[in-house]
């Protein structure tokens, strides 16, 4: 099996961008748009992965970037609050990083399976992804709805 990308970045990058403008054009433009990107993303990614090429491990380590920045972010922003508004957070900041912990985890055993991972450690992989996405999306409409349009 070979591990050369079947994409370019660039390549991935706009197809990701195409699927998050149909995305948010389904929806009258309303909504979160680092949602629709982040679902995207996991969708472009999972036909990518279908396609013979990037090895599982390769495309779990783009979506542990992906998650670690993510939570960078939203720790940055909790940090800035004042303290009663940190609490609402803290419950979706404490999943984000058991998420992205057991994402790492995950890819440690894909890692160690080796390009043998079967189909079943994708799976758990995406459905841990598709979590992680889903509170992002929740506190981008909490962040929306406390600052308004």
């Amino acid at each position: 099996m070979s591990t050369e990308p079947k994409v370019s970045e660039g390549q991935r990058r706009q197809m990701v961008a195409e699927a998050a403008y149909f995305r948010a054009e389904r929806r009258g433009f309303s909504g979160d748009p680092t949602a629709d990107w982040l679902a995207a993303e996991a969708e472009v990614d999972a036909r990518l992965r279908e396609m013979p090429g990037k090895s599982l491990h390769e495309e779990l380590e783009q979506r542990l970037a992906v998650a670690n920045s993510k939570l960078r972010a939203v720790k940055k922003k909790v940090s800035a609050m004042k303290v009663e508004a940190r609490k609402e957070w803290t419950h979706d900041v404490e999943k984000l990083t058991r998420l992205r912990d057991k994402l790492k985890h995950k890819l440690e055993q894909i890692r160690e399976q080796g390009e043998h991972a079967g189909e079943k450690a994708g799976q758990q992989a995406d459905k841990i992804w598709h979590e992680i996405s889903e509170i992002v999306e929740r506190i981008s409409a909490r962040r929306k709805r406390k600052t308004g349009p």
